[in-house]
């Protein structure tokens, strides 16, 4: 494995424990996510300034706002990244859920970060724009898959709707992937929108996708259909660069070694390697700044839902778990 990437897991899980004393009641799965958040900007980790973050949120939002739920901490971790005025970017996604919701999206738990994500890609565009179309995406979505697509979707529309994806090309490459032997799910939804985002032709991307699949499987790090999204990203860079691939098993594996990931589980580190591979190569090789914020702002979203899909699972297992306790 390259000593590169090697260095930035080392520095992610130093940047995951300063979090973890820092803020020892916020989740930990987001805390992981910020840590990530932190080293691939290089950033250090500054306990007051993701505080200032936080209370901004809890001043400029109302006591049952989503905000405050589950992607709090990690919207606080991308506030405190992306600008030093914390209130003003605060603002414009405000601005942006308004524009979301005006073109057809409900209120719910995934909307703040589907609005984060319209500020990242729209820039010069216009955001209403923007949102009436990806909401027309999201309604082609609901009538190819009504039972698969919810609004953890949200974030993924407004990435396709600042692409020129052609959006057939996700239904070709679900279908291939599923004949390939992949799980129906949301998640291979999601896997088919990333890799539609890709100009080569179907086959062999989907081809691609699941020869990585079985190159994990092979050293033992099986994909389970909650950590597809990590196969997108991959798929995508890889075709340009094949010897990642290497790399980003061996990141995995060594991920997964470490005490402090361990217990996140195979998937969780093979995304975050992901992730880190992922975000080498767009800073070293893409020339065009667009194409850079889109591929970010697809691994942004992509682990900051995953990792929020995970929280909330596991809640309800919980609950599920002690109401059966107490019955």
């Amino acid at each position: 494995m390259s000593e590169r990437f090697l260095r930035t897991a080392d520095e992610m899980l130093d940047k995951y424990i300063a979090l973890e004393k820092a803020f020892m009641w916020e989740h930990n799965l987001t805390k992981h996510f910020v840590a990530l958040l932190y080293t691939v900007n290089h950033k250090t980790v500054d306990k007051e300034t993701l505080k200032n973050a936080i209370d901004v949120i809890n001043q400029e939002t109302g006591v049952f706002s989503y905000y405050r739920g589950t992607y709090r901490f990690m919207l606080a971790g991308l506030l405190s990244i992306e600008s030093s005025s914390i209130e003003g970017l605060l603002g414009k996604i405000l601005q942006n859920e308004q524009a979301l919701k005006n073109a057809g999206f409900k209120n719910g738990m995934h909307l703040p970060l589907a609005s984060y994500a319209l500020y990242k890609v729209s820039g010069d565009l216009d955001n209403n724009r923007v949102a009436g179309k990806a909401f027309e995406i999201y309604q082609m979505m609901k009538k190819s898959h009504p039972w698969l697509t919810s609004s953890d979707d949200y974030a993924m529309s407004v990435l396709l709707a600042s692409s020129a994806c052609e959006l057939d090309r996700i239904e070709q490459i679900y279908q291939r992937l599923v004949a390939a032997g992949f799980s129906k799910c949301n998640e291979l939804q999601r896997l088919s929108h990333i890799l539609a985002l890709s100009n080569r032709p179907v086959e062999e991307v989907s081809h691609h996708c699941t020869s990585l699949r079985d190159q994990l499987k092979a050293n033992k790090l099986t994909v389970y259909s909650s950590f597809y999204a990590a196969l997108g990203t991959v798929t995508l860079i890889s075709l340009e660069e094949p010897a990642l691939i290497a790399d980003w098993i061996a990141l995995s594996l060594y991920l997964n070694k470490q005490k402090k990931f361990k217990w996140l589980g195979k998937g969780m580190n093979i995304l975050l390697a992901s992730a880190i591979i992922s975000d080498e190569w767009i800073k070293e090789t893409t020339a065009s700044e667009v194409a850079k914020i889109s591929l970010s702002i697809s691994i942004e979203s992509l682990i900051a839902a995953q990792t929020a899909a995970l929280i909330a699972a596991t809640s309800a297992s919980i609950a599920a778990s002690n109401a059966a306790a107490t019955s």
